[in-house]
């Protein structure tokens, strides 16, 4: 219902069709936001099993919550029309997660090296 209401206002106002969709992304949220808690609560339990490698899960988590909102807000920057915009929220998508990925990879790096000696 949504993207018909906001594709039909499209060609009246762009503006209300960005606030439609917004609200529809919303809506969405909230209704599968149970099963987001269900979601939570399984990485919960595998994080409690988990005996090696405990303080990289999180960096994972957040690893993946920047993935979701860069393209969230990237597919949002593009129904709005603006192409570029959402190119650089990629771009710096990535290089957040570059960054938060950094303890992984010199951990890697130095488990590598302790392998070689």
């Amino acid at each position: 219902t949504g993207v018909i209401l906001a594709s039909l206002m499209k060609s009246v106002n762009k503006e209300i069709s960005i606030y439609i969709i917004l609200a529809t992304v919303i809506i969405l949220f909230l209704s599968i936001i149970d099963r987001l808690s269900e979601v939570f609560l399984f990485l919960q339990n595998i994080y409690d099993k988990v005996t090696y490698g405990k303080t990289f899960f999180p960096i994972i988590l957040k690893v993946l919550a920047v993935a979701y909102i860069t393209d969230f807000t990237a597919q949002l920057c593009k129904d709005a029309g603006e192409g570029a915009i959402a190119s650089k929220v990629e771009l710096a998508g990535k290089v957040i997660i570059f960054y938060l990925a950094m303890p992984i990879l010199s951990a890697i790096l130095e488990l590598i090296g302790s392998l070689l000696q």
